[in-house]
């Protein structure tokens, strides 16, 4: 039985509409499969916050009397691979570009509405929550292909029109190892609890559509005051007033050294170090993906970085030798790393 729609409008970017679309499309099987049976409660596009600011951002919830199953759609309509070292790429267009491990993402969302699921629970209830079994499934597009070097270690990745069998599967083998001493959810108590989720879910609050005549990136304020210094800087004034016509170049080359003085490097909103050494000399490479390589120990290191507002992964985009965060959800960009 659905408890929750997903009401949000298709967006205009076209990856986020994709997005939006892979989750409709799930949204839909489960509606034609479970949308009349009482005894499964399905909360589409839930978010949940955390005290400490980290949220949970679920596609799918469902709920029923011997746990908890959380779906994470993804739009993949080519091909979805992992490979033997544990990475993750999505293939479109015979290109290949690392992604998120999906399963492990949904896995955190478990985690964090578990947190939040405790935090608002009675003694007596904390323990036994504690146990409780939040199963997860990744749904890819029904035109995608999966391919993994050993595919039976990862039950969790289905096709959309698949995940109605995977979630009878769940449900079954979860029912058949349950024991007489488990903690089994009663219809009233499953209504509470996805009445409990729905009174807490915190709809993501976009940032308005800015000017896409701004730069995105917002200069901090030092460097905002140098810049408003520059027309009024009277070495610059005198430069231009006392300039030899003859020796343009001369004149151009001074007045831009001294505007190139007046500026700083943007600051860095971000702290790095190698997860193997410590050290914090470390550069950004890229061979599939960017990652970092330590100039100390010279071993790689995956680059993580997550917004801090949607907490969605943030995509990074090179300037030369700077490296820039990006939130294409927030439209934020912050400087990442600057290359020595």
């Amino acid at each position: 039985m659905i408890v929750k729609e997903n009401l949000n409008p298709a967006p205009l970017d076209k990856f986020e509409k994709a997005g939006h679309d892979a989750e409709r499309k799930v949204a839909y099987y489960l509606k034609m499969a479970f949308g009349d049976e009482p005894k499964l409660l399905i909360l589409h596009d839930l978010r949940l916050e955390f005290e400490d600011g980290i949220t949970a951002q679920m596609d799918h919830l469902l709920i029923h009397q011997f746990g908890l199953i959380i779906i994470e759609s993804k739009s993949v309509a080519g091909k979805l691979q992992v490979k033997e070292d544990g990475q993750w790429l999505r293939w479109y267009s015979n290109q290949s570009k690392g992604m998120q491990n999906p399963i492990k993402q949904a896995q955190l969302q478990g985690q964090t509405l578990k947190r939040v699921l405790l935090n608002s629970s009675k003694e007596n209830t904390r323990k036994v929550l504690e146990k409780f079994p939040i199963d997860v499934l990744v749904s890819i597009s029904d035109s995608g292909e999966f391919i993994a070097h050993k595919r039976i270690l990862y039950p969790e990745v289905c096709k959309a029109d698949q995940v109605d069998d995977r979630i009878k599967e769940i449900v079954l083998s979860r029912a058949k190892s349950a024991s007489p001493d488990d903690f089994v959810l009663s219809d009233i108590n499953k209504t509470k609890l996805a009445e409990h989720l729905v009174k807490n879910h915190k709809p993501f609050q976009k940032k308005a559509e800015i000017d896409s005549s701004i730069p995105i990136y917002e200069p901090p304020e030092k460097v905002k005051n140098e810049i408003t210094k520059i027309k009024l800087t009277p070495e610059i004034k005198q430069e231009i007033s006392t300039h030899n016509p003859f020796n343009k170049k001369k004149t151009v080359t001074g007045i831009l050294e001294k505007i190139s003085s007046a500026f700083s490097t943007p600051e860095i909103m971000f702290e790095h170090s190698c997860l193997h050494c410590k050290s914090n000399k470390i550069e950004i490479k890229y061979g599939v993906n960017y990652y970092f390589k330590c100039l100390n120990c010279s071993k790689n290191c995956p680059i993580t970085a997550t917004c801090h507002v949607c907490k969605r992964t943030l995509k990074i985009r090179k300037d030369k030798k700077q490296f820039f965060a990006e939130c294409s959800t927030c439209n934020t960009s912050e400087l990442f790393h600057l290359n020595s």
